[in-house]
């Protein structure tokens, strides 16, 4: 079946193709990411082609057909270009690794309305706000996990349903997840936090404003959530952009 649609749509990423085509991975409002073919797309003149830049918000119009992996795009009009995250570098590296999570762990054609608002919400943050854009990741890595159906319970013990801020330290096992000192002493432990990052874990995921961090423990809250990843999914193997900026 083919249809033509419309829908807003992120650019994660593009490619060349052929002598004047551009081969660009969106991730849309309407169908989740989708790869569409820009035909022109590379030529001089093509403000098609400029449109589709990545980090853009743009709407496009393409011809969909279920069994077609790449939709020819036959419109794109610019949203918005975000400027201050392309001309600070912080800004872009955390903007970069909003991308790269989505282009590598959503799924074709699977729309998810809620994570692209939420997508969409943090590039404006960093686009028009003043805090510390690393914080701004982490919000966001968090919300991430949970909208592709990972869940990280860091409140309780796992095993004796403790509160895990009351204990000077806190264990974790990818299989059992956050374990209190007691329980945790009988298994094997992957990570070790202080009862003050557990309380800052939990103030991320509770989204408590009144919480300050500094970069040491957004850095080690980053680190664990990448590693966290990194179990749960084999081919996920990290975000570059954290190494390249």
């Amino acid at each position: 079946m083919k249809q033509i649609v419309k829908t807003k749509a992120l650019v994660l990423s593009k490619l060349d193709f052929g002598d004047t085509s551009k081969i660009v991975n969106f991730y849309t409002e309407k169908f989740g990411k989708v790869s569409g073919i820009l035909k022109g797309g590379r030529t001089q003149k093509s403000a098609f082609g400029k449109i589709a830049d990545v980090l853009n918000l743009v709407e496009i119009v393409f011809y969909k057909k279920d069994n077609r992996e790449i939709q020819t795009v036959t419109q794109a009009g610019l949203l918005a270009h975000y400027p201050n995250i392309k001309s600070d570098l912080e800004k872009m590296k955390y903007a970069s690794a909003v991308a790269e999570l989505t282009l590598k762990l959503t799924i074709e054609n699977d729309p998810h309305p809620r994570l692209f608002s939420g997508i969409i919400k943090i590039l404006q943050r960093l686009n028009n706000e003043q805090t510390e854009p690393m914080l701004l990741f982490a919000l966001f890595y968090k919300f991430f996990i949970e909208e592709i159906g990972y869940g990280i319970e860091a409140e309780h013990c796992s095993q004796c349903n403790a509160q895990l801020k009351n204990f000077q330290q806190v264990f974790y096992n990818y299989e059992l997840g956050f374990m209190c000192n007691d329980c945790g002493k009988d298994h094997i432990i992957s990570h070790k936090f202080s009862s003050e990052l557990i309380g800052k874990i939990i103030c991320l995921s509770r989204r408590e404003k009144k919480c300050l961090y500094n970069n040491d423990e957004l850095k080690n809250i980053i680190s664990f959530f990448e590693k966290f990843m990194i179990y749960q999914i084999d081919e996920f193997k990290g975000l570059k952009s954290l190494q390249i900026y």
